[in-house]
């Protein structure tokens, strides 16, 4: 499999000669420093890990490079009001307009008259999952999208009983969407609204420290291994494991008969849930 982001940054140091980028790595691996106007490494920005072994491993977060980059941009790009969109790998739903704009509403308030908006002087995000996954209907249009990109192009949408317009203020979407699953592409008039970040699966380094600390943390309370005895089983197990799901993932590809076959990190997780 081809890693772009290796090729484009090839393309992209081999083009500006002129800026001297750090000798290892690529262009997406570090971020400017407003101080010191410095290449410096996302690793910087990633928070310490604590994990928990009596929580599920889904509902915990380790921040790696990649979050720390994801996050930096999505807080940036929400302090200036832009929609984001997240693109990366992860049923078929089916959601009506009518569905999306009753869950829509139910944090607004009313502030005067036909205008609606967030409680008190909050910003309202909304965060929408599987943003590609309700079906087109029989004009081939997918009606949960339209409500969004209504309010996006005009701010408000229309009163269902009423039939009147309502104005909506201080809100704003982050949205994700699975590659391989649903409609693969959705309306440019739509997605022209968002910020779009492909979010890549993480490398194998990646993947061994954030799974390494999971495990670590469930052997923690064990006190019959010696500490080299544990490090040394627990780098082999955590390859293992990696290679194991890597060797599923490319040999037992979905097919029209076998569309389940999708093997994601939710699947590598429930190992190291037990």
């Amino acid at each position: 499999m081809i890693d772009y982001r290796a090729e484009f940054s090839k393309w992209f140091i081999h083009e500006f000669k002129s800026i001297k980028f750090p000798p290892h790595g690529t262009i997406f691996d570090y971020s400017i420093e407003p101080q010191s106007k410095r290449f410096e490494p996302w690793s910087k920005l990633v928070d310490e890990i604590n994990f928990d072994p009596d929580l599920p491993v889904q509902s915990q977060l380790i921040s790696t490079n990649e979050t720390a980059c994801l996050s930096f941009w999505l807080e940036a790009l929400i302090k200036k009001g832009v929609s984001v969109m997240f693109i990366g790998s992860a049923g078929t739903d089916y959601t009506t307009s009518e569905m999306l704009q009753n869950s829509l509403e139910k944090p607004l308030e009313k502030k005067a008259g036909r205008t609606y908006g967030a409680p008190g002087n909050r910003q309202l995000i909304y965060f929408i999952d599987d943003f590609n996954m309700p079906e087109r209907d029989q004009y081939f249009t997918v009606q949960a999208h339209t409500i969004v990109r209504q309010y996006l192009d005009y701010q408000h949408w229309y009163d269902r009983q009423k039939l009147t317009l309502k104005e909506i203020r201080n809100c704003q979407f982050v949205v994700a969407m699975n590659h391989n699953a649903g409609t693969f592409n959705i309306d440019a008039r739509l997605q022209r609204h968002f910020s779009t970040f492909a979010v890549p699966l993480s490398n194998k380094s990646t993947l061994h420290t954030i799974y390494s600390k999971m495990v670590e943390a469930k052997f923690s309370n064990i006190n019959k291994i010696d500490l080299k005895t544990q490090t040394s089983f627990l780098n082999q197990f955590i390859t293992v494991i990696i290679q194991f799901h890597q060797r599923i993932s490319s040999v037992f590809l979905p097919t029209a008969i076998k569309f389940h076959y999708f093997f994601n990190l939710r699947d590598l997780s429930n190992i190291v849930q037990v």
